[in-house]
């Protein structure tokens, strides 16, 4: 009896060893534990990984995307220190970024922040549009930049342009400078004086001998002067195509203008002279 006690258990026993084999080689069993254990695997990897994207500012590389050429390095370095700041504060995540986009935008140097993104742990982008100088006006509190609509660029202590690049400067402005970055300068001086810069930029052989455009007398008599490096003082006039009775047309003033550079190597000869452009005969001056 014992013995066939005995014959029965090691023949359970080797039926449930081989049915215990069998269920390990089911591909079943073996792919969640091989799914468990990738699962382990990478919560032991991210730990470490989220922790390491928070660092300290200066290991930070901040690049925004195509910045102008106009920008001086220090205040890109400026605004790169910025989103440093903001992004060594928070770990890789929206909210971080969103904060960081909105402290760029603060600064005032941009028309749109699209985004901010990582491009790895210690790599960030910023996607902004820039402000872009195109004028520089000249008031009793110094200088502030505008752009092409006449909007005021933030100021600084440092320099804020490439000193390689030549800013008209818009003098005795009627109106007072806005108070706050990206709004338009008040007065149709300044948008009288932007239409002539818009058609004056575009002849680049004598336009760096204009060193400002007087506003001076824009209030009694609707015109603006040229003052040049000599120093020497144009009388535009009117805006372009706002031209009044018996005054020159915009096109002829350039041509004029050209004419004087080709032929005397400078536009007033190198006299200090007060020259008038609005004589529909001929350039006068005195």
């Amino acid at each position: 009896m014992a013995r066939r006690k005995q014959n029965k258990f090691k023949v359970a026993l080797q039926t449930s060893s081989s049915l215990f084999l069998d269920v390990l080689k089911s591909p079943v069993l073996i792919s969640w534990v091989l799914a468990i254990g990738g699962l382990i695997t990478l919560t032991a990897m991210s730990v470490p990984k989220l922790r390491a994207t928070r660092v300290s500012a200066a290991e930070i590389k901040v690049t925004f995307n195509a910045p102008p050429v106009w920008l001086n390095n220090s205040l890109l370095i400026e605004l790169q220190n910025v989103a440093r700041a903001h992004l060594a504060q928070t770990t890789v995540g929206r909210d971080g970024l969103v904060k960081t986009a909105e402290a760029i935008a603060a600064t005032g140097w941009f028309t749109e922040v699209k985004q901010v993104q990582w491009l790895s742990d210690q790599h960030a982008r910023v996607e902004a549009t820039f402000l872009v100088p195109y004028a520089k006006v000249t008031d009793q509190k110094g200088d502030l930049y505008i752009d092409s609509q006449g909007r005021r660029l933030p100021q600084r202590d440092g320099v804020i342009v490439n000193p390689k690049y030549h800013f008209i400067a818009l003098t005795n402005p009627t109106n007072q400078r806005p108070q706050i970055a990206c709004t338009p300068w008040a007065g149709d001086d300044i948008y009288a004086a932007l239409k002539v810069l818009h058609v004056i930029y575009q002849e680049k052989a004598w336009v760096t001998q204009i060193q400002s455009i007087d506003l001076g007398a824009w209030n009694h008599s609707g015109t603006m002067t040229f003052v040049t490096n000599t120093p020497s003082r144009f009388n535009w006039g009117s805006p372009p195509n706002e031209e009044r009775q018996l005054e020159t047309l915009a096109s002829e003033k350039l041509h004029r203008l050209n004419w004087l550079n080709e032929n005397f190597g400078s536009i007033d000869k190198g006299m200090s002279k007060n020259f008038d452009l609005t004589n529909t005969a001929s350039i006068t001056f005195q």
